[in-house]
């Protein structure tokens, strides 16, 4: 088991995580440069019943490339997006590294929608690349 802590930037949302990682994951897709302003975001997957989260996250939904019902959870004070929630993965929650208190268990396994990542973003040649969302 793993535990680990974080919280929005005003720290009006905060979480808690006593649960296995299930991965770590570095996307590089269209949707996730976009929310997050940035060329990829890291995201550490969790069982949903291994987190607690205290205060009160606003959500936003929308569809992915995949096709999938994307659910992302954000502090509606300072706009940190936090978790996303995929309708194909039931029962697990993406978790935005960047929150993680705990910097040192921030291990990604896999780089993921590389077709659309910014070209001259670096990539660990030690981990394998998706073009999409693998299966």
């Amino acid at each position: 088991m793993t535990q680990f802590s974080g919280s929005c930037l005003c720290g009006a949302v905060s979480y808690e995580a006593d649960c296995e990682l299930q991965r770590v994951v570095n996307c590089h897709c269209l949707d996730c440069q976009k929310a997050t302003g940035s060329v990829h975001t890291t995201m550490v997957f969790v069982p949903e019943d291994g987190l607690k989260i205290k205060g009160y996250p606003s959500s936003y939904t929308h569809t992915a490339d995949s096709g999938s019902t994307m659910t992302k959870r954000f502090c509606s004070s300072c706009g940190t997006q936090l978790f996303s929630i995929n309708s194909r993965r039931a029962g697990a929650v993406g978790i935005r590294a960047g929150t993680i208190s705990q910097k040192h268990i921030i291990t990604p396994q896999l780089n993921i929608f590389c077709d659309s990542a910014v070209p001259s973003t670096p990539m660990d040649d030690r981990l394998p690349k998706y073009p999409k969302m693998p299966g």
